[in-house]
């Protein structure tokens, strides 16, 4: 368990039996030692030791050690931050807010113009869309018409597409933007009449077309953003494209199964299908 080379380390070990364990060698013939290099003093097991004598940073491996990184600043926050704090205006916190002419946004950053007016735009487009949709839903609910289950269909997509314009509303305005909102066009009353192709078919070719031409103006958007270098705007974009991608198959898909339908009989089927959803 131990050599004799460890003996004159043995006091510093078990200090309280130290007196007992030497006695104990002591009467070994083969051990002869004076107390004095027993026990050797605290400073001479010091000066043996291979370090003693080194200072304690040679010690530790780091005398040639670069600590430059240890306590460099990669952030500086103050620095970097001080023209912010500059520009903020002196006795803001006295004036209302809501009786200056101009109100600056606190919150906008990297939000290009040009990427505010085509929000507003889009904007614009989904609202017209609902517009459109309502006329559909209009037309299909009048008493001479009577495919309620149409109707239905034309309200819930009008109120979805209401749904996508409050969205990008809300997001000009989390951007710190401002929401510019044009006249929208009106939709003719008779907007799915049609004595060649009926009027149920031509209200879903009217609608795919209409998501088609959505699907163009967020594509465009797309490209403002990436043109403006803002891929916040690019990423919100995306999300909408990917669910414009799933209203136009599902576009597409009810304008295949009204030409299957044909007239008569198949639109009834259809329309009491549409009804009795949800």
């Amino acid at each position: 368990f131990f050599s004799f080379s460890h003996l004159p380390y043995i006091p510093y070990i078990f200090p309280n039996q130290r007196k007992t364990f030497f006695t104990m060698l002591s009467s070994c013939s083969s051990f002869t030692m004076s107390r004095s290099a027993r026990i050797p003093r605290a400073a001479s097991r010091a000066a043996s030791l291979p370090s003693a004598g080194r200072p304690l940073r040679q010690r530790l491996n780091v005398a040639n050690r670069d600590t430059s990184s240890l306590t460099s600043i990669s952030f500086d926050v103050t620095s970097e931050i001080s023209p912010e704090l500059a520009a903020i205006p002196p006795h803001s916190q006295a004036v209302d807010v809501g009786l200056l002419p101009n109100k600056p946004s606190l919150s906008r950053q990297n939000f290009d113009p040009k990427s505010e007016e085509a929000l507003c735009s889009q904007v614009s487009v989904e609202f017209t869309n609902s517009y459109f949709y309502t006329a559909l839903a209009a037309y299909f609910a009048r008493d001479s018409v009577g495919l309620m289950g149409f109707a239905k269909k034309y309200r819930a997509e009008s109120e979805e597409e209401r749904k996508h314009a409050l969205e990008v509303l809300d997001y000009v305005n989390m951007r710190g933007g401002t929401v510019q909102l044009s006249a929208l066009m009106a939709p003719p009353s008779d907007l799915a009449e049609n004595d060649q192709l009926g009027d149920a078919l031509a209200g879903a070719e009217f609608a795919l077309a209409l998501e088609r031409l959505t699907n163009e103006k967020l594509l465009a958007l797309h490209k403002v953003a990436e043109e403006c270098g803002d891929p916040n705007l690019t990423d919100f974009v995306e999300g909408m494209l990917e669910e414009q991608a799933e209203a136009l198959y599902e576009a597409g898909t009810f304008v295949t199964r009204v030409r299957r339908a044909g007239l008569g009989l198949g639109v009834t089927a259809i329309d009491q299908e549409l009804l009795n959803e949800g």
